[in-house]
């Protein structure tokens, strides 16, 4: 049996089981747990960037490098002076858990079985990707509700004694000044290699006709589409996301505005899983309809505040 078949038949096997009344529910099948956690990971645009760990608890301490080894050339004879790696406070990352419901009528035909746990399944892994990049990329942290479990990187210059570099723009436009100064604030402070910058579509439309305007037509589309753009901005990847807020300028004026974050992944914050999607069903013999709830154990924490410069309030209408 081909690989093709040989998960076509493992879903459609899972399919039945789900919605049959049998209470000995089996395990997930590979083929449908891998699918499922693969698509999590495609969609997920913070398990792109930022380094994801297992988590062997729901607890995990991770020391972050504060201070490096120092190279000497010392004197013939003479021994070179120690040096060692130098860590700060470590992170502290506590596994949360999110659900999610959802409901599946009968089907008579096998072929729609296939169809409709593939479609299930994507969806669930879709909305799981949706909330870790929320809580990544803007969470709140007061634990209000599925999305704001953590503080996100657009929220790193709230945390006590934050670091993080912060241009407030007050409604003008984004240009490619903006970003350079950004970059170069970055590198000054050591974070050279793989910056990234994630921007609402609506700030990246004015960043766009920046560079139309600056003679860049060929690139200003696809610099956004793509998202390579190393060789023009010093960053190694855009992220163009609405996952960052959009929000009133003020109470008092409803200019829609954005904040951009550009940042080094490596030293910005983790993030760890504490286990893999776990899906579980229960039975409505009665109304013939299954539930299928799936759930998944993840933390994050903004690691280095100093590796994050946000340029708020960018126009973003």
């Amino acid at each position: 049996m081909n690989t093709l078949a040989k998960a076509q038949s493992e879903y459609l096997a899972f399919g039945k089981a789900l919605l049959s009344s049998d209470a000995n529910f089996p395990e997930i099948p590979q083929a449908v747990s891998q699918d499922l956690f693969d698509l999590f990971i495609e969609e997920s645009i913070a398990a792109n960037i930022f380094r994801f760990v297992t988590m062997g608890s729901d607890t995990m301490k991770f020391y972050v490098k504060s201070g490096t080894l120092e190279v000497y050339a010392p004197a013939e004879g003479s021994p070179p002076t120690e040096s060692k790696l130098v860590f700060g406070q470590p992170v502290v990352l506590d596994a949360r858990e999110v659900r999610a419901l959802s409901r599946i009528s009968d089907v008579a035909e096998e072929e729609a079985v296939v169809d409709v746990v593939a479609l299930t399944i994507e969806d669930m892994a879709r909305k799981f990707a949706e909330v870790v990049d929320k809580n990544v990329i803007r969470g709140l942290g007061d634990g209000s509700d599925a999305y704001n479990l953590f503080t996100g990187i657009q929220r790193a210059d709230t945390i006590a004694g934050s670091a993080t570099g912060v241009a407030d723009l007050a409604k003008a436009p984004l240009k490619v000044e903006d970003i350079n100064a950004a970059v170069a604030t970055l590198e000054e402070l050591g974070y050279r290699d793989e910056l990234v910058m994630l921007i609402h579509p609506r700030a990246a439309m004015h960043l766009r006709n920046d560079l139309a305007a600056k003679g860049l037509e060929s690139i200003s589309g696809d610099v956004l589409r793509t998202g390579e753009v190393n060789a023009l901005l010093g960053l190694s990847k855009i992220y163009v996301t609405t996952h960052l807020e959009k929000r009133d300028y003020s109470a008092t004026d409803t200019t829609k505005v954005s904040d951009v974050v550009i940042c080094a992944p490596r030293d910005a914050g983790i993030g760890g899983y504490r286990r893999r999607l776990k899906v579980e069903k229960d039975r409505d013999v009665e109304a013939g309809i299954t539930k299928i709830a799936a759930s998944l154990r993840f933390a994050w924490k903004i690691a280095k505040t100093d590796a994050i410069y946000i340029i708020k309030n960018a126009l973003a209408q």
